[in-house]
């Protein structure tokens, strides 16, 4: 057996040992995780993946917002410069345990199956640094924005925004990474000349057309929204219907226009309220006010104006209705982007040249990837789920599946880190579709 060979089977052991153990790091009953950004289980979770980085050769850093580098220094004669890949640790509440999770960890045992190559001469780097990141807040479950610690990474968003940022409780983000010991002041040492991510496809389209590997050229785009409405508390038994101000009423057409909106759309719509929030929560109070968080999502810009205006339309015409006052609290829109083109034919090339069909294809779901590709070139590489499940217990990626897409992932960052001039002088940034 090549050597090589020999070690690459290492690191899918070292691969498949990390994700059983992550797996149980805010673990739930049905086999699902639990891991809110900064919270204690998060804290337990980076402190494991520290620890790990650390025993392997590693530098670590920890930013200003908790985004987490782990990072291997080639030498000067490497010249300058750094390739980055990663994903995220944060999980949603009783969400599956391959989200993220998956592109964090196979990008640290690839990292380690690159060092291998360049120790024993069958690689050349021109690179300086192979940095492994974990960001913070990718979910948006637990504070909003998502996208939030690779946002301020690229400048999206102002890392002291992002530390005001306060979860249901009224705890702010800096507070909560203060708690866990992970309110940064380091950086990496380089800003990434190319980002690759990993992750699970959480759609079904790499299973329905029977392809081990997806590229992602393009991301639809998204609209979201906290509003609220506000009625009047009253007595269930006696106050006449007629004279009630009731904010759930409210809200609860709201939901229903919503999905009638995007079900009409012939499946070029996604919409969906997934959190609402109750004032008093009692079942013999009328609700005086009802908290929604509203997204739209679509892969055309004309499509995501169109039903942002019905949006805010219905809103105007349910608040007279009902009777309940309205207010959007937040809006966040992440606009039709396209992926670094010249990184799209590369990983394309070099996924071909290991004998595995791959696939150019759209994600509908946000990816940290997206936030980096505003500033830095990104690739981002799906691998298929189980039935198309994701952010849930039952989300399952098979073991064939998740071993070719660490053999990818080595074999792109080789590539990249190698970094031959026609990629690094050609490359594009992407853009608007």
């Amino acid at each position: 057996m090549p050597e090589s060979h020999r070690q690459d089977l290492e690191r899918l052991t070292d691969l498949q040992a990390m994700l059983a153990a992550f797996g149980e790091i805010g673990r739930t009953p049905k086999g699902g995780v639990t891991r809110l950004a900064a919270s204690a289980e998060d804290g337990q979770a980076r402190d494991a993946f520290c620890a790990w980085l650390r025993r392997q050769g590693f530098e670590v850093a920890v930013d200003r917002v908790g985004n987490l580098f782990g990072y291997l220094d080639f030498g000067e004669a490497a010249g300058s410069g750094a390739v980055y890949c990663g994903s995220h640790l944060d999980s949603q509440p009783d969400g599956g345990r391959f989200d993220g999770t998956y592109g964090v960890l196979a990008g640290a045992c690839a990292a380690l199956a690159v060092r291998e190559r360049v120790r024993a001469g069958r690689l050349r780097p021109r690179h300086r640094y192979l940095v492994v990141v974990s960001w913070t807040n990718e979910e948006g479950a637990r504070y909003q924005p998502s996208l939030l610690g690779s946002s301020v990474f690229s400048g999206a968003l102002d890392a002291s925004e992002a530390l005001e940022a306060r979860d249901g409780q009224g705890v702010s983000l800096a507070e909560a990474l203060r708690a866990i010991d992970y309110l940064g002041d380091g950086a990496p040492p380089a800003e990434p000349d190319w980002y690759v991510e990993l992750h699970v496809e959480q759609g079904a389209v790499l299973e329905r057309e029977g392809r081990p590997l997806g590229i992602v050229s393009h991301c639809w785009g998204a609209r979201k929204f906290r509003l609220r409405f506000s009625g009047q508390a009253d007595h269930t038994g006696p106050t006449p219907m007629a004279d009630r101000r009731d904010a759930l009423r409210a809200a609860s057409l709201l939901i229903a226009g919503v999905s009638e909106r995007a079900l009409a759309s012939d499946g070029c719509l996604h919409g969906s309220v997934g959190r609402i929030l109750v004032e008093p929560n009692s079942p013999n109070v009328v609700p005086r006010s009802a908290t929604l968080f509203v997204e739209l999502r679509a892969g055309e810009e004309s499509l995501l104006d169109a039903a942002e205006a019905w949006l805010t339309s219905a809103i105007d015409r349910i608040s007279e209705e009902t009777g309940c006052r309205s207010e959007i609290e937040m809006a966040t829109r992440r606009t039709v982007e396209t992926f670094d083109p010249d990184g799209v034919a590369i990983a394309k090339q070099v996924v071909e040249s290991l004998g595995l069909e791959a696939m150019t294809m759209a994600t509908i779901a946000g990816h940290d990837a997206l936030a980096l590709q505003r500033r830095f070139p990104a690739m981002l590489l799906f691998v298929p789920s189980a039935g198309g499940v994701s952010h849930s217990p039952a989300e399952f990626t098979a073991e064939q599946d998740l071993e070719r897409g660490l053999e990818a992932l080595v074999a792109v960052l080789c590539r990249l880190l190698a970094g031959r001039p026609e990629d690094r002088d050609s490359r594009g940034r992407g853009g608007e579709a």
